[in-house]
């Protein structure tokens, strides 16, 4: 049975009953953790693997299983190549260096009446474990273009139905498409607190009321929601702000983007964001990011963004995955995963090929290492 004990930073941090509280260790300054990664190594599946008749790809949330020691990878196939689901997988590596990655089953996501969900009716794309029970909570971000809005859900071990977090009204979409989320940059992001009471969903871009989708020249202020675990009531909200686009596209008019494609709870107040970029002809361009909300402000009663008077979440680069020296893809999923042997924690990512035969399904695995302060 697939669990998770989430307790990675239970000892280090107690006390905490809301993400509004921050960790002991922290209150006198108030200051988050520095945090640097060491590249451990990368490991990719091989071109059209197959599980248990499904084609695995498509890759978007990844979560760790501390329990059982093994991974949980979300596919954001919306039940085209097969019905959406979710793989367990294994993956071999230690501080010495990354081995292998075994992908064990595929298990099918149930709709509310216990059954796959139909072509096109679901676009899953984040995912996290909670410890009680291993409840395996997950985002959809809907289709704009048919008014099918994001979805924040629960299902257990074996992707049956659990239950659904009634979302505020403001990330239901509009048909005019004058409001609401844009299509397919709605929840791309889910965390769950260290204490596991707070799950924090972060869009991709920007609701279209509250500003412009990242562009070369502007960036995106990106709401940051959560909600309580227990009662599924919706909580403070803040805003993180996107890179613009960082490369232009190879031709003028050629497609690019850059928003957020995952978010970790670092502790009680801090997140780390991946930022993920693409370019048409120049490839990929990935960053990490830590944010702390120690000044931001509370938004969750600001219905439009724009023209308000707000402060974001504080940003620091963690790291630029250009500089690896790897060939990068589209990075959409990562987790922290089992501590080294020097106590350290690591953190995994990995990529969404597309179920395109010119991408990878890629892994890439991180020694993290944490300082008090900046």
């Amino acid at each position: 049975m697939l669990r998770t004990r989430l307790s990675l930073l239970a000892a280090a941090f107690v006390g905490l009953t809301q993400i509004g509280l921050a960790p002991a260790a922290l209150a006198a300054e108030n200051l988050p953790r520095a945090v640097t990664l060491r590249f451990i190594g990368e490991r990719s599946l091989p071109a059209h693997t197959d599980v248990d008749g499904t084609r695995v790809g498509g890759l978007s949330g990844l979560a760790f299983d501390g329990a059982s020691k093994t991974w949980i990878a979300l596919s954001d196939d919306r039940s085209e190549k097969a019905p959406a689901r979710f793989y367990t997988l294994t993956l071999d590596y230690d501080a010495s260096g990354f081995r292998g990655v075994t992908v064990d089953r595929a298990v099918t996501l149930l709709d509310t009446d216990g059954k796959p969900f139909p072509i096109r009716s679901i676009d899953p794309e984040a995912l996290r474990l909670h410890p009680a029970g291993g409840a395996l909570y997950w985002t959809s971000e809907g289709d704009a273009t048919t008014g099918m809005d994001p979805v924040l859900r629960a299902a257990t071990a074996d992707g049956r139905f659990l239950r659904e977090i009634k979302l505020p009204e403001l990330y239901r979409v509009s048909i005019d498409a004058k409001r609401g989320p844009r299509n397919n940059l709605a929840f791309e992001g889910l965390a769950l607190t260290p204490d596991a009471g707070t799950l924090v969903v972060a869009l991709e871009n920007a609701l279209v009321q509250d500003g412009p989708k990242a562009s070369l020249t502007e960036t995106s202020p990106v709401r940051v929601a959560t909600f309580h675990v227990a009662s599924g009531q919706p909580g403070p909200e803040w805003v993180y702000v996107t890179d613009p686009i960082r490369m232009a596209p190879a031709k003028a008019g050629g497609f690019a983007d850059n928003g957020v494609s995952d978010i970790l709870a670092l502790d009680a107040e801090t997140l780390l964001v991946m930022e993920r970029g693409y370019s048409a002809g120049k490839g990929n361009d990935i960053r990490l990011y830590r944010t702390h909300r120690r000044n931001a402000t509370d938004v969750s009663a600001i219905e439009a963004l724009s023209g308000a008077t707000w402060t974001p979440l504080d940003k620091t680069l963690v790291l630029d995955l250009t500089t690896l020296g790897v060939a990068l893809d589209n990075f959409e999923g990562m987790d922290l995963g089992p501590r080294l042997e020097n106590g350290n924690r690591t953190l995994v990512i990995v990529s969404d090929d597309n179920f395109n035969d010119a991408q990878t399904t890629k892994f890439l695995a991180f020694e993290v290492i944490e300082k008090s302060g900046e």
